[in-house]
């Protein structure tokens, strides 16, 4: 590639780079909201400290899938003010932009919703069921949490309600790469046994 391609793939509009950030940043936010896990090990407890245990454990879990979720939401409809920008301004991504902002159009309604969940919600144990059920982590007439069932948020989780998760980050990534085909947007820079990303615009 000659130097003039090359700083060419560099030269991307601000707003791609921002769009770029955004849509990073809620593929982090889905990994993290994946990598969230809690299992009890053993019987379902009896005696009254284990118990409480166990409800501690599931509502920390449940606490940071639901952190992880509102930071995914919140990156998703950034991403849709720049989609808009770069939509109009590049040809090119006009068509992907307008796909996107198709498929995430259900998470505006859910923004005062997600937003009106107080801590008192969750303080009551019926506040963190609610919630599972709503996200599809337990099924639509199961009681409650069962005490020995994993608490995972999965590909069918239910963000906001409304979108699964794994087809909300399919279309981010559907996104990204379209972006990232047209310009180098992201530089892996390595130091010994550490390796990190930074915007490529630094290089110019």
């Amino acid at each position: 590639m000659t130097d003039d391609a090359m700083m060419k793939r560099l030269d991307a509009p601000a707003s791609v780079y921002l769009l770029a950030e955004h849509l990073d940043a809620a593929l982090a936010a889905g990994e993290d909201l994946t990598s969230v896990l809690f299992i009890w090990p053993g019987a379902p407890p009896r005696d009254p400290e284990r118990i409480a245990d166990l409800r501690a454990g599931q509502r920390a879990a449940i606490e940071r899938i639901r952190t992880f979720e509102l930071a995914l939401i919140a990156r998703i409809l950034k991403g849709r003010e720049w989609a808009v920008e770069v939509g109009l301004n590049e040809d090119r991504f006009a068509m992907m932009a307008r796909l996107y902002l198709a498929g995430t159009l259900i998470l505006l309604d859910a923004v005062e919703e997600c937003a009106d969940v107080s801590a008192a919600d969750f303080d009551a144990g019926n506040g963190l069921v609610g919630y599972v059920r709503s996200r599809g982590m337990i099924a639509a007439d199961a009681p409650g949490i069962v005490d020995t069932a994993p608490l995972v948020a999965g590909e069918n989780f239910l963000v906001a309600r409304r979108l699964p998760l794994g087809a909300l980050l399919d279309l981010v990534a559907q996104f990204l790469d379209t972006l990232e085909a047209e310009y180098d947007l992201f530089f892996a820079y390595k130091d010994g046994g550490s390796a990190f990303s930074l915007p490529a615009a630094l290089l110019r």
